[in-house]
């Protein structure tokens, strides 16, 4: 459950007792009507925060269980989206008896699926998008630099933050510092839910930045 705390604390919710889940009648519908138990860190996310707006849905889409999560034709169960329908991701169907499956992502399409492994757990996948949701406007402060990034102010975020390895890969790397190689960077996100830390943040990359939340204030 360490990755949903992470989550919890990325949009400051560790002080609220508030569940953000949905049912546990809808899930044991779902399992009824899918004929099979689902995986317990799944069930968990669903029925803690599966239905925050601000984590699930600003971005890429978390299922609804009562309408929306199915099986694919070549069976993988489907529970989350990109947000322009380009990409779904779910779990092979003999990994569903897995506590903590690995999540792959369909970068093809029905006719022509590709899957490609996307994380090695469902938690480490809640947490990828949630920090995806986050910094594309789930979080109240946040920013983007689209366009090249000085290849020294990489190697000062590298030096000052945590990278998130078990969702980093090669051309896309995650950083915290709030969680306990020559390549070229061509964007940038960040997000907080506090406004000293985003204009840390700020003061310290000094970039000309594609937008900034202030812009909406």
């Amino acid at each position: 459950m360490e990755r949903f705390n992470n989550i919890r604390r990325l949009f400051n919710l560790l002080e609220t007792q508030e569940n953000f889940g949905c049912s546990e009648e809808k899930w044991d519908i779902l399992e009824q009507n899918l004929n099979t138990k689902l995986p317990k860190r799944l069930r968990n996310y669903y029925l803690t925060l599966g239905k925050n707006v601000s984590i699930n849905y600003t971005h890429n889409r978390l299922l609804k269980p009562d309408e929306e999560i199915g099986f694919s034709t070549d069976k993988y169960l489907i529970f989350y989206e990109e947000n322009q329908g380009g990409v779904y991701w779910g779990i092979k169907e003999e990994d569903l008896l897995l506590d903590n499956p690995p999540v792959w992502g369909n970068y093809g399409n029905n006719k022509t699926p590709d899957w490609q492994l996307e994380t090695k757990t469902v938690e480490d996948f809640f947490l990828l998008m949630a920090i995806y949701n986050g910094t594309l406007g789930g979080l109240q402060y946040h920013a983007n630099r689209l366009g090249s990034v000085a290849p020294r102010l990489v190697e000062e975020i590298k030096k000052n933050w945590k990278e998130i390895t078990t969702i980093s890969w090669e051309r896309q790397q995650f950083y915290t510092n709030d969680f306990d190689e020559g390549k070229n960077c061509t964007a940038i996100f960040i997000g907080t839910s506090h406004k000293e830390q985003f204009d840390s943040l700020l003061n310290f990359l000094k970039l000309d930045w594609s937008y900034v939340s202030y812009e909406d204030v």
